[in-house]
């Protein structure tokens, strides 16, 4: 995209045509096509009027506007990623080239509906190139495939005709891609568009270290990447989750389950069953594996046990602050220290608030025994109790 000089009173000098265009002239327009914007951001009318004033003088000087198109389709595509509608975009563009086309001008009718035209046709194609990248409906077959292996639908034969030979084995990843605005670091509208990008860059990341074999089945939110496992050792998904991480402009949550190519089904859903047991402790970024959570993977399993450590917490619904403190304790490895300063009480409160949860609860948070309990009821109800103390 084109940028406007920091002058104020500079020219700028359009390529490959003759003409100049006055910063005031470009000003004219972005005001007068702000009046009509509708939904389309101001911000970005100043980037499509600079563009069809490109196009306009190209037009009067009776040359090429190929390379005026070729920017508009770069930031047409920029403006598909940030969730811009493109008949908000056609419609700027229009507005503007009528402002700027004036009265006097020598240019026959035919030529400004050809432009118009051929305008239309690279925002509208370059939205939908946008819109097959983020889907990942842009390459049907590796996606179908996915699709196919995880949910166990897949057909050996329809996978041969289309020239692809599964592996033996996978690496099953369950990744979560976050949501900023959770954070209160981006409103919801600025996060849809940040995570459709981190789509992006995901997917190019992903063909990129591993040489095109990653399978994958997407959304804004997260999904499920297939890795082959030949010639590739464990430590190999650390260093993709890590590409992923820096592709997508945020920490990428992954958890991890090798499954040869008939259990891939089973895997994926183990794998997702581990992303949330990963969520609700609280864990963000990283790679994750069953070996690091089979207690509380576990203990998330229905049963009599699990309703048995759903009953421990209980007494503690009505006094949240000593829920809190527990959650807190825990997470601090015990350290009364920590646990006073993470919640800016005096220490002997601390030690009050543990001696009253044992009281109300039976089990005392001091006993290796009791703790057990205390911290499997934590993981039963959801509370997160690792990576929280500072």
């Amino acid at each position: 995209m084109s940028e406007r000089p920091q002058s104020g009173t500079a020219l700028l000098r359009r390529p490959e045509t003759t003409c100049f265009v006055r910063e005031s002239e470009l000003d004219r327009v972005v005001r007068l096509a702000a009046d009509h914007a509708g939904t389309f951001p101001p911000h970005e009318i100043g980037p499509i009027a600079s563009l069809c004033s490109e196009l306009i003088a190209a037009l009067r000087a009776h040359k090429s506007a190929d390379s005026a198109l070729g920017q508009l389709e770069r930031g047409a595509a920029e403006w598909a990623r940030d969730g811009i509608a493109v008949d908000a975009v056609i419609d700027m563009v229009h507005r503007c080239v009528r402002i700027i086309l004036e009265p006097a001008d020598d240019i026959r009718a035919s030529e400004v509906v050809d432009l118009l035209g051929r305008v239309s046709a690279v925002v509208a194609g370059a939205f939908v190139r946008s819109a097959l990248d983020v889907t990942g409906y842009g390459d049907h077959t590796r996606d179908n495939l996915a699709e196919q292996l995880i949910t166990g639908s897949r057909s050996r034969i329809g996978a041969r005709d289309r020239g692809f030979v599964p592996a033996a084995e996978y690496w099953v990843l369950a990744i979560d891609i976050g949501d900023e605005s959770r954070d209160g670091g981006t409103d919801r509208r600025d996060e849809r568009v940040r995570a459709r990008r981190a789509v992006t860059g995901i997917r190019r990341e992903l063909d990129e270290v591993c040489d095109g074999a990653a399978l994958t089945a997407l959304s804004a939110q997260g999904g499920t990447v297939l890795i082959p496992t030949t010639d590739r050792p464990e430590h190999h998904v650390d260093t993709v989750a890590a590409a992923l991480s820096r592709a997508a402009g945020r920490r990428i949550t992954v958890t991890v389950v090798r499954a040869a190519l008939d259990d891939i089904p089973d895997a994926a859903e183990c794998a997702h069953e581990l992303l949330e047991i990963v969520r609700r402790l609280g864990r963000v970024g990283g790679v994750h594996r069953f070996s690091d959570f089979a207690l509380e993977y576990q203990l998330s399993r229905p049963g009599p046990a699990q309703e048995y450590l759903r009953t421990v917490l209980e007494p503690l619904a009505v006094h949240p602050e000593l829920l809190e403190t527990l959650r807190c304790h825990i997470a601090n490895d015990l350290n009364r220290r920590k646990t006073a300063r993470m919640l800016h009480l005096h220490t002997n409160t601390v030690d009050y608030r543990i001696r009253r949860i044992a009281a109300l609860t039976g089990f005392d948070a001091k006993r290796c025994p009791d703790l057990w309990y205390l911290r499997s009821a934590l993981v039963v109800a959801g509370m997160p109790i690792e990576g929280n103390a500072k």
